[in-house]
C-alpha cells in the first residue's frame, strides 16, 4: 500500500494556497480580496492532499496505480482539478462580486492536477537536502 503524504500535501497546498490568494488580490483589488480569499489556503491543501494521495485511496479498494495505469490515475486527478476550479469559481460567485479571472481558475486547476509531479520532479528533490531525515519517509514517493 502506499504511503500517505501530508507533509508534501501541506507546503505545496500552501504555496498554491498563496498563489491563488494573489490571482484573488489582482482580480479583486480594494473589494475585500482578503476576506474573500483568505480560504483559499486550507481549501487549496485539502485538494492537493487528495491530489497527491490517489494510489494510497486505491489502496483500500486493493488495486494501485500500476494495475490501473497512469491515465487512470491522471483522470481522477483530473477530476480533483475540476472540483479545485469549481471551488474557486463558486466562491466568487457566492462573494457576489465580479469574481476570479477564468484562467486563473484554470491554471490554479491545472496546478492542483500536476501537484504531485511537480512535487516529485521539482520541489521535492530540492527540498529533500535540507529536510531533517526523521521526516522523510515517503517523502518523494507518489
Amino acid at each position: 500500500m502506499a504511503e500517505l503524504l501530508i507533509i508534501p500535501a501541506l507546503i505545496l497546498g500552501a504555496i498554491i494556497g498563496v498563489i491563488e490568494l494573489m490571482f484573488v488580490h489582482a482580480d479583486e483589488a480594494g473589494m475585500g480580496w482578503l476576506g474573500h480569499g483568505l480560504h483559499a489556503v486550507p481549501t487549496m491543501m485539502f485538494f492537493i492532499f487528495a491530489s497527491m494521495n490517489v494510489d494510497w485511496v486505491l489502496g483500500f479498494f486493493n488495486t494501485s496505480e500500476a494495475k490501473l495505469g497512469i491515465w487512470a490515475v491522471i483522470a481522477v486527478r483530473a477530476v480533483i482539478a475540476i472540483l479545485a476550479t469549481l471551488k474557486i469559481g463558486a466562491a466568487a460567485a457566492i462573494a457576489g462580486r465580479v469574481g476570479e479571472k477564468i484562467y486563473h481558475s484554470l491554471i490554479v486547476g491545472c496546478l492542483v492536477a500536476a501537484a504531485p509531479y511537480i512535487w516529485l520532479f521539482a520541489l521535492g528533490p530540492l527540498i529533500r537536502p535540507i529536510w531533517p531525515k526523521v521526516w522523510q519517509a515517503g517523502f518523494l514517493k507518489i
